[in-house]
């Protein structure tokens, strides 16, 4: 006997079937073309995605969403290579006075 929990369980299973066999479709995180292709380039730049739904629980999703782009503008790229030459403090400077000011009003 087939439960309510055995039937959303195979319906999910069927949509993410679905899902996974649809062609790529480009996500419009931002409105920003720049910023959503570098956050769609999950291949390249999977801690962009990451950071920005970090971020996207502390403040208004289209402005966290901008975050990742904002920060490979300030360092001229997304690279971790980059990423990791970057100071703690420097990050804190730079989200507080850069990305808060910019993006927060």
């Amino acid at each position: 006997m087939m439960t309510n929990k055995d039937e959303i369980t195979k319906i999910l299973i069927k949509k993410g079937k679905e899902l996974l066999n649809e062609p790529y479709k480009k996500i419009e995180f931002s409105k920003n073309p720049e910023a959503d292709e570098l956050i769609n380039d999950i291949e390249n730049y999977p801690q962009a995605f990451v950071l920005a739904c970090l971020i996207d629980r502390q403040i208004k999703a289209e402005k966290a969403w901008l975050i990742p782009y904002e920060v490979s503008r300030e360092i001229n790229g997304f690279k971790f290579s980059k990423l990791l030459k970057i100071k703690l403090e420097d990050i804190k400077i730079f989200l507080k006075e850069k990305i808060y000011i910019n993006l927060m009003i």
